[in-house]
């Protein structure tokens, strides 16, 4: 009895685990979630979140509650927006005010181990465009990259605002089944 206990106990913590590891394919792009994915979210995820309801547009916002909140440093925090009408649900790039001037945003990235560099430009805040900046964004902050602003800022160097964009990003994709 004690050895089943033991493996469920260890089943449990595996499949809890947050996709450290998961590639990004962007083929599994959609908008779409599934009555599983969501109850997985609101079941498992959701207490990690703060919820903001707009009744009147059917929709909610969930913003981790871990997040960085200040003007002193450029952050940009996304949020997950379900769309619960329509059984889906999209990223919200929120920049705070210290980003409000950088506009189109662009960030320039650089890997220290093998040299790479370029740079990641949000042109238009609509929901492909976000989810495309952020996923470039994610797949940075798994290559450990470094990123600037283009006036040589640091972006997303604190560890607490990588992991809350990495987490966030990671509940996005298993919420809409990339992952």
């Amino acid at each position: 009895m004690r050895i089943s206990w033991t493996f469920i106990s260890i089943a449990t913590l595996f499949s809890c685990q947050l996709d450290k590891d998961k590639g990004i394919d962007r083929s599994k792009f959609t908008f779409k979630t599934g009555d599983d994915t969501e109850i997985f979210f609101k079941n498992m995820r959701q207490s990690y979140y703060d919820l903001e309801e707009n009744k009147a547009a059917k929709f909610n916002i969930f913003r981790i509650k871990s997040r960085l909140q200040r003007d002193s440093l450029p952050l940009l925090n996304p949020a997950i927006v379900i769309n619960y009408l329509q059984d889906e649900a999209y990223i919200l790039l929120e920049p705070n005010t210290f980003l409000q001037n950088y506009e189109p945003l662009t960030i320039q990235w650089h890997h220290t181990e093998s040299g790479e560099a370029g740079v990641h430009q949000l042109d238009a805040m609509n929901k492909n465009n976000m989810l495309e900046f952020s996923s470039l964004l994610y797949e940075g902050i798994m290559a450990n990259y470094q990123f600037t602003l283009p006036d040589g800022a640091p972006f997303l160097e604190d560890p607490v605002a990588r992991e809350a964009f990495r987490i966030t990003m990671s509940d996005y994709y298993r919420l809409t089944r990339v992952f």
